[in-house]
């Protein structure tokens, strides 16, 4: 996992560099970098950023950015050193004031945004000993960065039956809130229901649904004939995204051919894919 992110780190900082020689300080906000808010939820690089270059303990940056539309927002910070944050309301107002952000475990910031309007970030190299300049630094703010370690959590569920009278299975459950190998927070991206099965062939192919419910939802998800695997999931909007550690359950159904009497059969094996934020 650390070798992931490791990879996913240089990426961000082999970008294109856009170099500034703002050196604001908090009584200097006239020449604040604009930064738009970052909307993007999915594991893309967010378009909504600044990247720019340390060259020195004294190379500060300031950054402008209107926000209010939600009670709270999040700065991710991504370098190889860390930085002392503090960010003000348009009246000058502390609203957050950290050290040393930047580190694995330490590179998201969550601050309130109770009134609409501009927000100052005032970000300086923390004295952290690292002073092998220049370093890269990123700066996001709104939605965060999405980690993929290309984990998945696997279920087994008990086989269950259709017939031409019955051609929706009994709903299995499973609760996912206590399995300590999924990290908190982890948002759902994908599933893919395969299995074991009998009498296929008694099926019409286009019409089986494979699906899941979350426990924080009404609706199924249906995955179809031939993946079994829905594509839209990881793109959900901040709203819709769909938390791994809860309850589930889990349906199928089909259509036979006419004329079938067979009895179809599905012991079901469930991959979940998921994502996490950085922090």
């Amino acid at each position: 996992m650390k070798k992931f992110i490791l990879i996913f780190l240089v990426t961000l900082l082999m970008s294109p560099i856009a170099i500034s020689a703002d050196t604001s300080t908090p009584d200097q906000v006239e020449d604040a970098i604009e930064l738009p808010r970052n909307d993007k939820t999915d594991r893309t690089m967010p378009e909504k950023n600044h990247l720019t270059e340390i060259n020195s303990d004294t190379d500060s940056r300031v950054y402008k950015i209107e926000l209010g539309m939600n009670p709270t927002e999040k700065l991710t910070i991504v370098s190889q050193k860390t930085y002392d944050i503090v960010i003000t309301d348009s009246n000058g107002n502390t609203i957050i004031q950290r050290n040393e952000i930047g580190e694995e475990g330490s590179r998201q910031v969550e601050f309130p945004t109770d009134n609409y309007g501009d927000y100052y970030l005032f970000i300086t190299p923390s004295d952290d000993g690292r002073t092998q300049y220049p370093y890269s630094l990123r700066v996001i703010v709104g939605e965060p960065i999405y980690l993929y370690y290309g984990n998945e959590y696997q279920i087994n569920l008990l086989n269950s039956s259709l017939t031409p009278t019955n051609t929706t299975s009994r709903i299995q459950y499973f609760d996912l809130s206590d399995i300590d190998s999924i990290p908190e927070g982890s948002i759902l991206t994908g599933f893919t229901v395969g299995g074991t099965e009998v009498n296929r062939s008694s099926l019409s192919l286009y019409s089986i649904k494979r699906s899941l419910r979350p426990n924080s939802s009404l609706n199924w998800i249906d995955a179809t004939y031939p993946l079994y695997s829905p594509s839209d999931l990881d793109v959900a909007p901040k709203s819709d995204q769909i938390l791994v550690k809860q309850g589930w359950a889990f349906r199928h159904s089909a259509d036979f051919y006419p004329g079938e009497t067979a009895t179809y059969t599905l012991t079901p094996k469930i991959t979940l894919d998921y994502k996490i934020e950085m922090k």
